[in-house]
């Protein structure tokens, strides 16, 4: 795996559709199924990039994983402004921040070898830990489905500096 890049993002706003799911009963593609033949619906989209995003309640953590823990899935694309939001979809506004973005490159079946690395190899190393925001895929053209293993997809990973402590004796 090829380390991030450091990005700080502006406020993002964006309209789509979500579920509140936990991983053991997670199904994006039927979020996409609803969302996707509706994004003509959507006026004022920036961009032609799809965002699939997780909202999760308490700060998320690799070490204490638990398929159980719920979180809110979003399937969304960016906005300029929420004046016009379609029937049934919502807005959602991911405040500035920074994001380690990384780029996966596969199917969705070795997905889960790309969040280990970045959470068991390149997090600990860092010098940053997890921020509580929006964690989020970034879909643009070289994203091909998800069963297509030459599919493509920036993954952001909301990130922090970690605090350190000086003690002097």
């Amino acid at each position: 795996m090829i380390d991030p890049s450091i990005k700080t993002i502006p406020t993002k706003k964006l309209i789509g559709i979500n579920v509140h799911t936990s991983l053991s009963e997670f199904n994006p593609s039927v979020v996409w199924q609803k969302f996707m033949p509706r994004l003509k619906e959507i006026e004022n989209k920036v961009g032609i990039e799809k965002y699939s995003i997780q909202i999760y309640d308490q700060l998320f953590s690799y070490d204490s994983f638990n398929p159980n823990v719920k979180f809110y899935y979003w399937a969304a694309i960016e906005v300029d402004d929420f004046s016009k939001i379609p029937h049934d979809m919502f807005s959602l506004e991911i405040s500035s921040g920074k994001y380690a973005v990384f780029l996966h490159k596969g199917d969705m079946s070795t997905f889960k070898k790309t969040l280990s690395y970045i959470y068991t190899k390149w997090l600990p190393s860092s010098g940053f830990k997890i921020g509580h925001r929006p964690h989020f895929e970034k879909l643009d053209e070289k994203y091909l489905g998800a069963n297509n293993p030459n599919s493509q997809e920036e993954v952001w990973i909301p990130i922090r500096y970690k605090r350190f402590t000086i003690y002097s004796g």
